[in-house]
């Protein structure tokens, strides 16, 4: 933990909300301004979030290419990149169907012959293919009707075929180690070489360093003018394009340090002054022993993990600062009893609760479960779009009137007016799903001014998506975070199977049919609701469709139900009754049931193309059965076209039940972005760095922004002045990306 004596953040000029003004390094110059731009192709670089000198700049190549050496046409490998050097025998533009063109240029080498194809050729290209023309190809050779061919090659028309003495113009595009980047439709990869070598040459000289000179001797990195150089066009001799290709060169690495740094300093910071923040203390009169006394009537005994989560959460609530912590743990883990333990705490010195769930079906489990738990012990509410007004008006009454109490409930919560007027402890369940404002929402309902001052709420988010160490350090680095991997006794493993093809699935069926017989339930889940949803993906099965055919053609002595998000409120929640109650034996749904669905009469889970979602969304699914005493049992119906690494990705999900490897997994697989959702994705702007590949480097910057918060948490030592005038100018807009709570 971070000394606070040091830590008077509050003055720090990088907490305004000032507008940034343009620097003198000209890096904020509009990138129309850049030579060979203008206003038409600006807007183009627009359309991919490129308006200034430095995002021109730091739009880093994807990938290399080595175009030192020239290849031959019979020695090429096929399917490799090669460059080559050509001399063009002759063209012809040929008809193909829908009334279009394809353009062929027949080339050699001097000794043996291929063909160049394009089969959308920009307007007029074929002009410039003239008989003895000598040309610089580049692309991956392949062979068509045993004829050698590049299909939609890289050109560069040259006066000689040689590399030896490329023209300026030229020297971009071939005779070195090449950059490759993502393609901006309508500026061809030869405009943005010279654009951005352009752009290098005018404002690279006068580029202002942003980072401590001691952090890049530390570790030996480049400048940022010596770096940005590198990376666009590398010097010969000077980089390795092995160590390019690798994304380990050390123009690379000054970049990647330099995201996670000032990434990791902005979420510390924010940590930093969270915990300068005042809020009620809890635990030291009767709370403690409230929770002891709900502990010892529990129909279970606490695990180990969960008991040292219960320990970890009250030091947070017995402190004068505001909690925020994560709680994270596997499916059934039993996150929810210790919130619940940790809520009656709270309660029971008078605190108001609102634990507020993704959907009015997890937060009525939510409420079922503390009834049954706790009885009359801790008073609990029901909040979502379902409460009458009658009930509603009544529970606001008791709100506004300070009764301590749990109240669970959906987004309602943050609707107003909602009176709370106590509240100290806010539960946000499966946080993800919910936005930063929604989530920030909540939070600013438990604000209140007291005669010590302003307070906040205590915080507690739970996540039953295992969230990889890396992760935890970026997007939840403001959190402490409790784990708990260590499962209840009783739960049984699940046992989980790939099916690929007819036969597969038809023996799949029987064994459903087996267990239904046996008295047991069976889900399964589609990935789309109708067939209207699937524009483009036609093959998909549709929840509402599969849902007719099961009934009618698979198990016609069973009762099928259909659950998806487009049911209304109560139609959603009688489908969900009949099949708690056993009255449905099949229940066809959407992915509307990933959380939070307890059916321990659930033996078996059937996800239909299970190939289209993530690792983590499968283990969630998989989740809703195993959570009662008989064995249960998960297939993964895919197609006998699913290729190799797909397969060994779900396979995954058959090899291990273990979900925090299985989020380990599914990060490599997926990236950030995707494992957390939309709503997250946001917050790692990362153009350089990545979470899996560099968290040796995530871990240096972490430590080296700690070390710096604890010495100039404010910035005001010269050695530091350029990193706080970065701050000042881009410091607030990248804060309001790490907000989680």
């Amino acid at each position: 933990m971070l000394p606070r004596a040091r830590l008077d953040t509050t003055s720090s000029a990088f907490v305004t909300n000032k507008v940034p003004s343009p620097d003198a390094s000209g890096e904020g110059t509009l990138v129309q301004f850049v030579k060979g731009v203008g206003p038409g192709l600006s807007s183009v670089f627009a359309s991919r979030g490129i308006t200034t000198v430095r995002d021109l700049l730091t739009f880093f190549p994807r990938a290399y290419e080595d175009r030192t050496r020239l290849s031959k046409i019979e020695e090429a490998p096929s399917g490799g990149s090669v460059t080559m050097a050509l001399e063009v025998l002759g063209s012809r533009k040929i008809p193909t169907r829908h009334g279009k063109t394809m353009l062929e240029v027949r080339c050699t080498d001097g000794k043996s012959s291929l063909v160049l194809k394009w089969f959308h050729s920009p307007r007029g290209l074929e002009n410039r293919f003239i008989v003895g023309t000598k040309v610089v190809a580049t692309g991956n050779q392949k062979s068509y009707l045993g004829r050698p061919e590049i299909v939609h090659p890289e050109i560069t028309f040259t006066g000689q075929p040689t590399l030896a003495t490329p023209s300026a113009n030229e020297s971009a595009d071939y005779g070195r180690i090449v950059p490759i980047y993502v393609e901006i439709e309508g500026v061809p990869t030869r405009t943005l070489r010279k654009v951005l070598y352009a752009a290098i040459e005018r404002y690279v000289p006068s580029l202002k360093e942003d980072l401590p000179p001691a952090a890049l001797a530390k570790h030996g990195l480049p400048t940022l003018q010596e770096a940005i150089r590198e990376i666009h066009f590398p010097s010969e001799g000077k980089t390795n394009v092995e160590a390019l290709q690798a994304f380990r060169s050390p123009c690379q690495l000054r970049f990647i340090y330099e995201e996670f740094f000032k990434f990791e300093f902005l979420v510390l910071l924010k940590r930093l002054r969270m915990e300068k923040l005042q809020a009620h203390r809890f635990g030291s009169h009767g709370g403690s022993a409230a929770l002891l006394e709900l502990e010892g009537g529990l129909p279970f005994k606490l695990t180990g993990d969960q008991k040292k989560a219960v320990s970890e959460i009250t030091v947070d609530l017995e402190s004068q600062h505001p909690m925020n912590r994560l709680i994270q743990g596997d499916v059934g883990s039993g996150k929810t009893a210790v919130a619940f333990l940790t809520a009656g705490l709270v309660i029971a010195e008078g605190g108001q609760v609102a634990l507020m769930a993704p959907t009015e079906i997890l937060a009525e489990q939510h409420y079922r479960n503390a009834l049954l738990l706790f009885g009359t012990k801790v008073r609990v509410a029901l909040l979502t779009g379902r409460t009458t007004a009658q009930a509603r008006n009544e529970l606001f009454g008791r709100m506004a009137a300070g009764e301590p109490l749990l109240v669970i409930g959906t987004h309602a919560l943050i609707e107003d007016p909602v009176p709370f007027t106590h509240l100290a402890y806010v539960l946000i369940d499966e946080q993800h799903r919910f936005g930063v404002d929604q989530r920030r929402k909540l939070r600013a309902k438990g604000v209140r001014q007291t005669n010590a001052g302003r307070e906040y709420p205590h915080v507690l988010v739970l996540t039953a998506t295992p969230i990889p160490r890396t992760l935890a350090l970026t997007a939840y680095g403001d959190l402490s975070v409790s784990t708990i991997r260590e499962m209840p006794p009783g739960r049984t493993p699940i046992k989980t199977r790939l099916i690929r093809g007819d036969s597969e699935r038809a023996k799949a069926y029987a064994f459903v049919k087996q267990q239904l017989l046996a008295g047991r339930q069976a889900y399964f889940i589609y990935p789309l609701v109708n067939e209207s949803e699937a524009e483009g993906f036609t093959h998909l099965a549709s929840a509402v469709k599969e849902a007719e055919r099961l009934g009618r053609e698979v198990f016609p002595e069973f009762k099928v139900g259909l659950l998806h998000g487009q049911l209304r409120p109560d139609e959603k929640a009688e489908i969900m009754s009949r099949f708690v109650r056993g009255d449905l034996q099949v229940l066809v749904s959407t992915t509307v049931i990933e959380v939070g669905v307890d059916v321990a009469n659930s033996t078996v889970i059937c996800i239909e193309h299970a190939e289209r979602f993530g690792l983590s969304q499968l283990h969630q699914l998989r989740g809703r059965v195993g959570r009662g005493s008989h064995e249960s049992f998960c297939f993964l119906f895919s197609t006998e076209k699913t290729g190799e690494n797909t397969r060994n990705r779900l396979e995954i999900l058959e090899e291990t039940t273990d979900g925090f490897k299985i989020a380990e997994a599914d990060l490599a697989i997926r990236g950030p972005g995707e494992f957390l959702g939309v709503r997250q994705a946001g917050a790692l702007p990362f153009r350089m760095a990545d979470l899996v590949r560099d968290l040796e480097w995530l871990n240096r910057a972490r430590e080296d922004a700690e070390a710096l918060l604890r010495e100039d948490p404010a910035l005001t030592e010269p050695r530091n002045q350029a990193l706080r005038e970065y701050f000042d100018r881009e410091g607030n807009t990248q804060g309001e990306r790490l907000t989680t709570s």
